[in-house]
C-alpha cells in the first residue's frame, strides 16, 4: 500500500523537495546546538507557544486545504500533519541537544547562530516549496515564506542595539502585513476553486 501511494504521488521534484526539507532541518538543529543559552535555560513558556504555534498551524492550513476537495478526511489530514511537524520539531530539538558539546567547541559558530537558523528556515522553506503541485498554493507559501523572514528578521535586527530598533520593529510589522496579505489570497482563491475528487496527496 505505502509503496502504490509513494508511485503515485511521488515524483523527481517531490522527491528533491523531501531532501531539501531534511536538510533544513539539519541546518535549523545546528542553529539552535550553536545558541549561546543551554536548551535546559530556555523560557519554558515561549519555547512552548513557538512549537504550539507551528504544530496547530500546520494542521489548521492543511486541514483548510483539504476542506473542499476531501471534507471528509480534511480533520484527519490536519491532525497527520500537526503531528508530523510536532515530530519533526522534536527531532531537530532532539538533535541540537546531542550534537550541542561538539558544535561549542568550534570558534565563532555562536556568534552565527542567528544566520544558521535563518538559513536553515529558508533551506526548509524551499522544500516545502517543491513539494507543493498547485501554483496557487505556491503563491500563497511564498508570501508566507516571506512574511516569516520578515518576522524573524526584524527580531534579529532589532537585537542588534537601540540604533536598529525601530528598523527592525518596522521590518517585523511589515512580515505581519506580509501574512495578512496571503491569508487574504488564500481566502479569495479558495472562493474560486471548485470541488475536486479525492486523490489522496496532492
Amino acid at each position: 500500500m505505502l509503496r502504490a501511494l509513494w508511485n503515485t504521488h511521488m515524483d523527481a521534484r517531490r522527491s528533491i523537495g523531501v531532501l531539501i526539507a531534511v536538510a533544513g532541518c539539519a541546518v535549523v538543529a545546528l542553529g539552535f546546538a550553536a545558541f549561546p543559552i543551554p536548551p535546559d535555560s530556555w523560557p519554558f513558556g515561549t519555547t512552548a507557544l513557538v512549537v504550539a504555534g507551528a504544530v496547530s498551524g500546520a494542521g489548521i492550513g492543511e486541514y483548510r486545504r483539504r476542506r473542499v476537495s476531501d471534507p471528509e478526511r480534511a480533520p484527519l489530514w490536519g491532525v497527520a500533519t500537526g503531528a508530523w511537524v510536532a515530530a519533526s520539531v522534536v527531532a531537530m530539538f532532539g538533535t541540537a541537544v546531542l550534537i550541542r558539546p561538539a558544535v561549542r567547541g568550534i570558534p565563532g559558530l555562536e556568534d552565527a547562530w542567528p544566520g544558521i537558523l535563518v538559513s536553515g528556515l529558508l533551506v526548509g522553506f524551499v522544500g516545502a516549496f517543491l513539494w507543493e503541485r498547485d501554483a496557487r498554493r505556491r503563491r500563497v507559501m511564498a508570501l508566507v515564506g516571506l512574511g516569516f523572514l520578515l518576522i524573524v528578521g526584524g527580531v534579529f535586527v532589532r537585537s542588534s542595539g537601540d540604533p536598529w530598533a525601530l528598523l527592525g520593529a518596522l521590518v517585523s510589522l511589515g512580515g505581519f502585513g506580509v501574512l495578512l496579505l496571503a491569508f487574504e489570497v488564500d481566502r479569495r482563491s479558495s472562493r474560486q476553486d471548485a470541488a475536486k475528487p479525492a486523490t489522496g496527496w496532492r
